[in-house]
């Protein structure tokens, strides 16, 4: 409990820039939930001073009353409902900027252990649960709020004894909620890591679909997606059930509730205890505060799924990257390329090394290549010299300086590496060549296009360098692609 109060007050803090427009916003949901609670006091002041006691001279004055509010209200909504879509836009925007910075910081490491898909399910899918709980929600439990405070009120004015009922059926919402909160949460994680399984699965075969069609595993890739489905819709079903039978209870109680203040109501007008406007007052403030325990017993279980979500998110907020720039570290300007490993360890899990006591002088302009077996530590090496890891012993020095000592991103941004599997993002060939030094221009991409021998290539496209590549764009082939890369 004491994790998921401090999770949400993180989560609220992305809020806090904008707690002048979120306190304006709640003074109108006040204002607009008194005058909300008005219309059943004039509809009582006509049946019994006007039709009953014949007090014409207050009916003009209670009829502009009754049409002016749905106009006041009207703007008022207007003006809440412009304002909730900013908040919300703005809130979820902010979360997720913040969550991607945090997750582009990460290591390498934080990465190998989870999927793109799931990271991707957090990202989107759990920053909106959030947002649509703590921006429009937050608005309609203020209204509430006030709309039951007002009913309370009134029905305890209007007759004790009525009311006193009215608390116990009220009471059964908040019992009904204790016997099935529990299954809803249990039912929802199951059913959103469920989901984050799916996602991870489809994502990793439709990249790996090249693969998939050369081994004629298309029957096989089928048969996992569906035992992952099914594992989805038990799990989501079973959510489904538990958050039914949930609401199923909260609109019988409600219903149930309401017919019996009704005629229990009628019957103390019979005997003369009630008039016919305290019964319809009472009634219709009796719904006004049944319905705020309908949304309330919604929103309990909502605030669990919103819970659930903001776990989800912490638990990559609160990843710290393995590899950063130490305090004052140096910056790097230009390196000459003098690489030295001494003595150097490193391993991925503890007690299974892959270096052992590595030593390797390559010198500024010398060409080296790495010869091995497949896991003898290749691409392990160019992973270090990168600071992707930190080795585990030894030393790691570039110019003579250990590399971490010296700034990440400015020393990062000396290399340039094509890997074995060319990557191009969903954007111009221009802005993929440009990609490593922004500043380039357009001379300069070209020049880099003409050493990589792929310009005449370019400009037979019919938009050149401002040809799209990847979704909706132009398909290039491996060596293209390859080329661009370099």
């Amino acid at each position: 409990m004491d994790s998921r109060r401090k999770n949400l007050a993180k989560i609220l803090a992305f809020a806090y820039p904008y707690r002048a427009r979120l306190v304006g916003l709640m003074a109108l949901t006040v204002l607009l939930s008194v005058l909300a609670m008005l219309p059943p006091l004039v509809t009582r002041a006509i049946i019994d001073k006007v039709l009953t006691e014949g007090r014409r001279d207050i009916f003009v004055g209670l009829a502009v009353c009754m049409f002016a509010m749905p106009l006041v209200m009207a703007l008022c909504y207007y003006i809440q409902t412009t304002g909730i879509a900013y908040l919300g836009q703005r809130f979820v925007f902010d979360i997720r900027t913040a969550l991607y910075r945090h997750m582009l910081g990460l290591s390498l490491r934080f990465y190998n252990k989870h999927s793109p898909g799931k990271l991707v399910n957090r990202l989107m899918g759990d920053s909106g649960t959030v947002q649509q709980m703590l921006t429009g929600q937050t608005i309609t439990v203020i209204s509430d709020l006030v709309c039951a405070t007002f009913a309370v009120t009134a029905t305890f004015a209007i007759n004790w004894r009525l009311a006193s009922l009215l608390a116990l059926i009220v009471l059964s919402f908040v019992l009904n909620y204790h016997f099935n909160i529990k299954r809803i949460r249990r039912a929802s994680r199951s059913a959103w890591s469920a989901m984050d399984r799916l996602s991870s699965g489809v994502q990793n075969r439709l990249v790996a679909n090249v693969a998939v069609k050369t081994f004629g595993a298309g029957t096989r890739e089928n048969a996992v997606f569906h035992g992952h489905s099914s594992n989805t819709l038990e799990f989501g079903r079973e959510a489904m059930i538990a958050g039914s039978n949930f609401s199923l209870n909260t609109n019988l109680i409600q219903n149930l509730g309401r017919s019996l203040i009704f005629f229990l109501g009628c019957g103390m007008v019979l005997r003369g205890d009630l008039t016919y406007g305290d019964v319809t007052a009472f009634t219709t403030y009796a719904m006004q505060l049944l319905m705020p325990a309908v949304r309330f017993s919604e929103l309990a279980r909502q605030i669990q799924q919103v819970g659930i979500a903001t776990e989800r998110l912490f638990e990559i907020f609160d990843e710290v990257p393995e590899i950063a720039s130490p305090p004052n570290a140096k910056p790097v300007s230009r390196i000459k390329g003098r690489v030295e490993f001494k003595d150097v360890f490193f391993h991925y899990e503890e007690g299974r090394p892959v270096i052992r006591g590595l030593d390797l002088n390559v010198e500024p302009g010398q060409t080296i290549a790495l010869i091995g077996p497949t896991g003898c530590g290749k691409t392990t090496v160019l992973s270090l010299l990168l600071r992707f890891y930190d080795i585990c012993g030894g030393e790691l020095l570039v110019d003579g300086e250990d590399i971490r000592k010296l700034d990440l991103h400015s020393y990062r941004r000396q290399f340039g590496i094509v890997l074995q599997e060319s990557l191009l993002f969903s954007t111009t060939i221009a802005q993929n060549i440009r990609y490593g030094r922004p500043s380039a221009t357009q001379a300069d991409i070209e020049a880099a296009a003409r050493v990589a021998e792929i310009h005449e290539f370019i400009m037979s496209l019919p938009k050149g360098y401002d040809t799209y590549v990847g979704d909706y764009g132009v398909e290039l082939s491996v060596g293209q692609k390859q080329r661009i890369n370099i």
